[in-house]
């Protein structure tokens, strides 16, 4: 099995030394996308829902560049700095993910940089 790492248009960069997803036969692994804009590399907001909805957008435009897709994602990860965030967080996932939702882990963590929120996955590339 190949491994190759992935990268394109719209793919946010790193804040370290990390692929952003890599492609290893069928299955894409995303590092967690943080509520960052990609062209700015600043923070999308300071709310929950900014960050959040900015961090969906990441993962999408990674999943994209994998050729993959969110209805492919199996399962997630996903960190955030504050519980309260979780009825928020559920919206927003139900709404990324309205059809057959990917199996989900959540966990409050401290983040770096002030980031609120980061979302990892694992997906099925197409062929």
């Amino acid at each position: 099995m190949e491994k190759r790492i992935v990268a394109g248009d719209g793919v946010p960069a790193g804040i370290g030394p990390y692929s952003q997803a890599v492609r290893a036969g069928d299955l894409v692994f995303v590092s967690g996308q943080p509520g960052v804009d990609p062209v700015t590399g600043a923070s999308a907001g300071p709310t929950f829902a900014e960050q959040a909805r900015q961090a969906f957008a990441n993962l999408a435009a990674v999943l994209r560049a994998a050729g993959s897709s969110p209805k492919q994602v199996v399962s997630t990860t996903v960190l955030v700095a504050d519980q309260a965030d979780f009825p928020e967080l559920n919206a927003l996932f139900g709404a990324f993910f309205p059809v057959d939702p990917p199996a989900r882990m959540t966990m409050q963590v401290p983040l770096p940089h002030g980031l609120l929120i980061s979302i990892g996955c694992t997906a099925i590339a197409s062929a």
